[in-house]
């Protein structure tokens, strides 16, 4: 049930962190787009901006292009007092080529148009009377009241569309009053089209822009002073003022079709938040696919651990525990409660201290958690902890690749009870064996002594008597003497069997004896400084005759006196067991033992042409109880135990035996020992 309400939390806080993610990448996807329509929109107001001085620049040049023209007629009236018909064209043609914009130019005298240049398309002016037209009365009477120039627009035009009409009062000098006397007006009309020239923004073509210019300090009651520009960024006009003929104007633009909401970009990275969030979405799955694959790889580990038949428990780098199972917890129940998730080793440690039974005392306690921590830290081979219930486990720990440290515990109290019995077992036989090898010992010497008298009957005090009866008997019978020798032979012959076979069972009684030291660990050499030529050539000797008897030829060969560190004794029994053997085992040919010097070393060969031995057989001449063939061991005999302590003497000596062979051929026996004077210098 846990385990479901933990994996429901993680499914609901997956969508969470789903939701989250996706929440900011839209909203940072927002931020940026608006922030960049923003910005588009700064750089558009911008560049209409500056446009929109240099429009106001050229309105400015257009009024004082058209108040030289109307000073140029006022100096012309002035002079003649007569309108110069002809001379007043040639101005406004000129006009007309700089400014294409400009309709008309009106001359009022006495407020009534007479005259208006060019004639084509103003014919409708000729004869306005300006107080008959109150909306162009008003800006005439300003011009009146300021005797000066000023600019009325927009204003629908008499000759259609809508414009701007510069209005020029003419005051003309009186000789008579010598007073300026108020001749009339001069009016240029431009049209708001003409007033702007193409930039890179055509305020003049109304399908892109709607353009306004106006006063907005006049005292003409058309004035409105009510500002354009209020509102949002995104829906304000953008506007500049200038003074212009002692008035002030305020120019505005903005798109016919209105700002734009978005920027050329915005699709862009409309799109690339998009593709962000969908490969934020699929990184997502691929995390949560991956966190349910490793979830689901955690659950498949911990159930197989908790099924495993053996304690599992394991502590992560920093050495706090992270898995256990109830196996675990089952050969620790003095300690099961205890363990928590998230402990650190030294804290089970102390709670474990508690239940061993050697730690009697703190500082006993101490070095149990140090010696088993330091084994925690550095582990290594397996080893044996007591449990409850008189149980045995065997511990082994080991690190992984990520500094993670697994245990596992297994129950071996089986087989530890096995393994005693089994060591008691041993001990047992090896102790029944010694036994009977000891008690076998004293009267096999005694049959073999015995058996030797015997043996050598003619030598006996009570042979030499009843020769020496059968001589002084009277009359000497032949026949009697010839079966007395023929029992005495018959008696010795019997005899040397008897102790042939005696001295053999001898042999095995020693072997035994021997291998039963060598088990327990009892036997002990007694190492000198030994000449080991002779001491070859005395083996050699020896067991010569046992080689002649079978027809063999036994052979010795060296190389110059050498001295190794050796039990002569026991070097001796190596060198009879390996002779021994090789007599065995050899039907024809011969043996030869040599002593070769070999740098610090000294190498005792043993070869014969005996029957060999297979490759495959080599391993097993070693091992006790062992030959190579029953059948033949049958024929020989031996228990099988001489190359095992040979083997076992040549280790204990700090040397090696070793074995070449080749089946039908023969075998070579090595035995190699250090030189006395190299054993000096290792052990100085």
């Amino acid at each position: 049930m846990l385990n479901k309400y933990k994996s429901y939390l993680a499914s609901k806080a997956y969508i969470l962190l789903t939701a989250l993610a996706l929440g900011s990448v839209v909203g940072i996807g927002y931020s940026v787009i608006t922030l960049d329509r923003d910005n588009h929109l700064a750089t558009v107001r911008r560049d209409l901006e500056q446009d929109l001085y240099t429009a106001t620049d050229q309105i400015q040049l257009r009024f004082f292009e058209a108040i030289l023209v109307a000073k140029h007629i006022e100096n012309l009236l002035t002079a003649s007092k007569e309108v110069n018909e002809a001379q007043i064209s040639r101005f406004v043609a000129d006009l007309q080529l700089h400014n294409p914009g400009v309709r008309a130019v009106a001359l009022a005298p006495g407020l009534v148009v007479t005259h208006s240049f060019p004639i084509t398309g103003n014919q409708k002016t000729i004869g306005l009377k300006y107080w008959q037209v109150p909306e162009q009365m008003a800006s005439v009477a300003q011009a009146y009241r300021r005797q000066s120039p000023i600019v009325d627009g927009p204003v629908p035009l008499i000759q259609g569309g809508a414009g701007y009409i510069l209005r020029y009062p003419v005051f003309l000098p009186n000789p008579s009053t010598n007073v300026e006397q108020f001749w009339g007006i001069i009016s240029i009309v431009i049209s708001a089209d003409g007033l702007l020239s193409a930039q890179r923004h055509d305020f003049s073509d109304a399908e892109q822009y709607s353009f306004s210019l106006r006063e907005i300090q006049a005292s003409s009651p058309l004035a409105n002073d009510v500002p354009d520009d209020a509102g949002p960024l995104n829906a304000r006009p953008v506007t500049t003022e200038f003074e212009m003929l002692g008035s002030t104007w305020r120019a505005t633009v903005r798109p016919t079709a209105g700002w734009p909401s978005y920027s050329p970009q915005s699709p862009y990275l409309l799109a690339f938040v998009l593709v962000l969030a969908v490969i934020l979405v699929g990184v997502l799955l691929i995390i949560r696919s991956f966190a349910a694959e490793k979830e689901s790889a955690r659950a498949l580990l911990a159930e197989s651990i908790g099924c495993l038949n053996e304690g599992f428990i394991a502590f992560d780098d920093d050495e706090r525990l992270m898995l256990v199972n109830e196996k675990y917890l089952e050969y620790y129940p003095e300690i099961g409660p205890l363990i928590q998730p998230g402990m650190t080793i030294k804290e089970l440690l102390a709670h474990s201290v508690k239940n061993q039974p050697d730690a009697t005392t703190v500082e006993d306690e101490n070095t149990w958690i140090a010696e088993r921590l330091e084994r925690f830290r550095n582990p290594g081979v397996s080893f044996l902890e007591a449990a409850a219930d008189n149980r045995w486990l065997k511990v082994t720990e080991a690190k992984t690749p990520h500094g993670y440290t697994v245990g596992i515990s297994t129950d071996v109290t089986a087989e530890q009870r096995a393994l005693k019995a089994a060591e008691a077992a041993d001990r047992e036989k090896t102790e029944f064996l010694n036994n009977v090898s000891h008690e076998l010992r004293t009267p096999l010497t005694v049959i073999s002594g015995r058996a030797s008298f015997l043996r050598n009957s003619e030598r006996l005090p009570q042979s030499k008597s009843l020769a020496a009866a059968l001589e002084n008997a009277t009359p000497a019978d032949g026949a009697v003497t010839t079966a007395v020798t023929s029992f005495q032979r018959f008696v010795s012959e019997q005899s040397a069997g008897i102790e042939n076979s005696a001295k053999h069972m001898l042999r095995l009684v020693e072997d035994l004896l021997d291998w039963t030291r060598v088990a327990r660990g009892q036997l002990e050499l007694d190492l000198a400084r030994i000449e080991v030529t002779d001491l070859g050539r005395t083996v050699v000797e020896d067991l010569r005759p046992d080689a002649e008897a079978k027809g063999l030829t036994l052979t010795y060969s060296q190389d110059g006196p050498a001295e190794a560190m050796a039990d002569t004794i026991r070097l001796k029994q190596i060198l009879y067991n390996l002779i021994s053997n090789a007599i065995k085992f050899t039907d024809t040919g011969n043996i030869h033992l040599s002593i070769e010097q070999l740098g610090d070393q000294i190498v005792f060969s043993v070869a014969d042409t005996g029957c060999g031995i297979a490759q495959d057989d080599l391993e097993r001449v070693f091992q006790r109880f062992q030959q190579v063939d029953g059948s033949m061991s049958r024929q020989k005999g031996g228990l099988g135990l001489g190359l095992a302590i040979a083997e076992q003497l040549a280790v204990l000596h700090g040397g090696a035996l070793s074995l070449e062979s080749e089946l039908g051929k023969g075998s070579t026996f090595r035995l190699t020992l250090t030189r006395a004077e190299a054993a000096f210098q290792r052990t100085g």
